[in-house]
């Protein structure tokens, strides 16, 4: 990696606030499918829905009876799901995707069973699609036995629909009449609570962060002559100010080498001049084991409240360079990098370049440079859509390197594999989502270009894989099955429209299997197991879709 003459610092952050959850970029344990739930039959089975109020448990499969036809094609099943919805805002929208294996279950949520039944009468013209019931059948029998501890997250939710595909089973690609439904401006539309309901707010960043020539620095940070000689020092004296009033801070041309942490503040634009020769860096890695606050290079105070014990390691959120949580915050001309080095490495060498938790945050012409997980975007918990847009960037790595929880953008990209660490011999991946299951916009990669380093991987690089974050290795539970995941369940949703493909993207098969659980990709439902939601959408280039 390029390093300028300039400034290096070494230096720890902690800004004050609240703590930042932690999180494993190689992904934590995941979980199986729950059980099918009763097919459907017929919207017919609308009345059985009624009997949803013995939503508990089982019955609430009953209960998805009616929610079964919901199912159907995922259109009636909307209709059964808003029922089921009501019943225990868990299962019944289930069957709003019907081939996501929702609907009938929607007989969640006990003493709101019956309003699952209206829903599932609802979308029971749909029941031959009741198939599909089995899921949400989970999750209404959890919501039943619950009542009203079936909304959110810990009952299980609603599915988000799914659109509809053509392409192959191994490629899957948009149909055109979904494709108005996967823009940036659909993506960004709403945010909030995936429990209470997203706001509709309509963000739209797509102008970018501005023209750095028009901005008017509150802090300078510099080897000489400005108000601070590291960027950490600088965005803590914004971090301290009060107010709404942006903060711009501008860095010029250095190698600052430093662990960043900004937890709180008022919105924050931090800016270079050459995106090239401003770099902030450092080279922790997961698998490093902590002493105590003086350990260099620093784990990260925005991955937990308290550190790591002693000897215990960093964690992939803990070897962050920088980590931004804070809301409204902006960049531009900046490169942000992890140069550990990996080579050699098996294990624990996930090593994150920046991390980003929080709403409506803009990365323009940032660079993040990496191997194994170089960007991490996220969001404070399960049951939140929090967005970030990334304009006109470079990104480059090898394992998962796009990865996390978020609702995030990247346009007019370069996304670039490096091939040196693993060769031919072994595969790497792109994008690594873990989009909770109740929210429809994961990651999207829009007019950009896939790239790589040349060495060799022609063939052998995948679009991507899902997470599958929390779930337990071999499994993939639904929500409130006999394995205890009352916490809602992730399946990653990535779309890569408009872009180009390089020929080191693998051709005929580009997803593959998940992360932690190593759930088997696959397009369609299988059983309790929902299908993938990674697809594409008109993009050209040798690796792209014939």
């Amino acid at each position: 990696m390029r390093k300028s003459t300039g400034l290096v610092v070494s230096i720890v952050l902690v800004l004050s606030g609240w703590g930042c959850s932690s999180g494993g970029g190689g992904g934590g344990a995941k979980g199986g499918s729950g059980g099918s739930g009763t097919a459907g039959t017929t919207g017919t089975g609308g009345s059985s829905g009624t009997t949803g109020s013995g939503g508990t448990g089982g019955s609430a499969g009953t209960t998805g009876q009616g929610g079964t036809g919901g199912g159907a094609a995922g259109t009636g099943g909307g209709a059964a799901g808003t029922g089921g919805g009501a019943a225990g805002t868990g299962g019944g929208a289930a069957g709003a995707s019907g081939r996501g294996g929702t609907g009938g279950s929607a007989g969640s949520g006990g003493s709101a069973g019956s309003t699952a039944g209206t829903g599932g009468g609802t979308a029971g013209s749909g029941g031959s699609a009741g198939s599909g019931g089995a899921t949400a059948g989970s999750g209404g029998a959890t919501a039943g036995s619950g009542g009203s501890a079936a909304g959110g997250a810990a009952g299980g939710g609603t599915p988000a629909p799914l659109p509809a595909l053509g392409g192959t089973a191994t490629r899957p690609q948009l149909a055109a009449s979904a494709a108005p439904d996967y823009t940036i401006l659909k993506y960004f539309e709403k945010g909030g609570s995936l429990v209470t309901g997203l706001t509709t707010d309509n963000w739209d960043p797509t102008a970018g962060v501005g023209d750095v020539a028009t901005f008017t620095p509150t802090f300078t940070v510099a080897a000489t002559g400005g108000t601070h000689t590291t960027v950490g020092a600088a965005l803590a004296a914004a971090s301290a100010m009060t107010g709404t009033t942006r903060i711009y801070i501008k860095v010029n041309p250095g190698t600052y080498r430093e662990t960043i942490c900004i937890k709180t503040g008022p919105p924050i634009t931090l800016y270079g001049t050459d995106a090239a020769t401003t770099i902030i860096v450092n080279n922790a890695n997961a698998g490093k084991a902590y002493v105590d606050a003086t350990t260099q290079p620093a784990w990260n105070t925005c991955a937990a409240t308290n550190p790591p014990a002693a000897a215990a390691n960093y964690g992939t959120s803990g070897s962050a360079a920088v980590a931004i949580y804070v809301k409204d915050f902006q960049a531009k001309n900046l490169t942000i990098a992890n140069d550990f080095d990996e080579a050699g490495g098996t294990s624990n060498v996930q090593a994150v370049a920046l991390m980003a938790q929080n709403d409506k945050l803009i990365f323009e012409n940032v660079r993040v440079l990496g191997h194994q997980d170089s960007l991490y975007v996220k969001t404070g918990n399960v049951d939140t859509v929090q967005r970030a847009y990334f304009k006109n960037c470079y990104v480059e790595g090898d394992v998962d390197f796009i990865f996390g929880r978020a609702t995030f953008v990247l346009d007019g990209c370069e996304i670039k594999s490096l091939g040196a660490r693993r060769g031919a011999a072994q595969q790497t991946y792109v994008t690594s989502p873990s989009t909770d299951f109740r929210n429809a916009y994961g990651l999207l990669i829009i007019n950009s270009m896939f790239t790589s380093d040349g060495v060799p991987n022609a063939g052998v690089v995948a679009l991507g894989r899902a997470w599958d974050e929390g779930q337990m290795t071999g499994m993939y539970p639904m929500p409130g099955n006999a394995t205890g995941n009352t916490g809602g369940y992730p399946n990653g949703q990535v779309t890569i429209r408009n872009s180009m493909l390089g020929a080191h993207i693998a051709g005929a098969s580009p997803w593959a299997a998940a992360a932690t659980t190593s759930r088997a990709y696959s397009s369609t439902a299988a059983g309790a197991i929902p299908a993938n939601r990674l697809w594409e959408y008109t993009n050209t280039g040798a690796g792209a879709a014939p």
